[in-house]
């Protein structure tokens, strides 16, 4: 395991589908800090490495915690359905975690497809949270980025990509290893 910025490695058994799995966790900055929770976005190649610019700009005036997604990152790989579920279940125990060792509300930061699962928890937890931000870095997709076209121009391809067969294919080229590869040199 590899610290992602900066931050001192845990790791944290979770139960998933009724098996026991780890999750990656890291933190940084003073004890006696504020707690900022880093929830990292969901994609095809997510990681607690989304922070570490964010790390790097704070430094030590918060105390950051953030992990790897079961299935993501440095967190276990099984071949286990992954799901909105399993996910709130990972986040629960990080926040179970939290509350036994911390008195003092956190700021809950969630990106991308993480927010839904944050989200998911805040009717259980959001007595113990001091604020929740949505951060969207991706919210209308990498192709009008990435053409300069607008949203508009890509409906056809939208309902292209929602047919039966064609849809599955496009997920497993989307993360086939040499895609993984060309996704973390060149945007990620």
């Amino acid at each position: 395991m590899t610290p992602a910025f900066g931050g001192t490695l845990e790791r944290l058994t979770v139960e998933l589908n009724g098996r026991r799995r780890w999750i990656t966790l890291e933190r940084r900055g003073p004890w006696t800090a504020p707690l900022w929770l880093l929830l990292p976005a969901l994609s095809t190649v997510s990681s607690r490495s989304e922070w570490q610019p964010l790390a790097e700009a704070v430094g030590d005036r918060r105390q950051l915690l953030s992990f790897d997604w079961p299935g993501f990152g440095e967190s276990d790989r099984d071949a286990i359905p992954y799901s909105a579920e399993s996910m709130g279940a990972a986040l629960r125990a990080v926040l179970e975690r939290l509350g036994r060792e911390r008195g003092q509300r956190i700021t809950v930061i969630a990106a991308g497809h993480s927010t839904p699962i944050a989200l998911g928890q805040a009717a259980a937890w959001s007595s113990r949270w001091q604020k929740f931000v949505a951060v969207a870095p991706t919210w209308r997709g990498p192709l009008p980025t990435m053409s300069g076209w607008p949203p508009q121009r890509f409906g056809w391809l939208r309902n292209l990509v929602m047919l039966p067969l064609i849809s599955p294919l496009l997920y497993r080229l989307n993360t086939s290893l040499p895609v993984l590869r060309l996704m973390l040199r060149r945007h990620v």
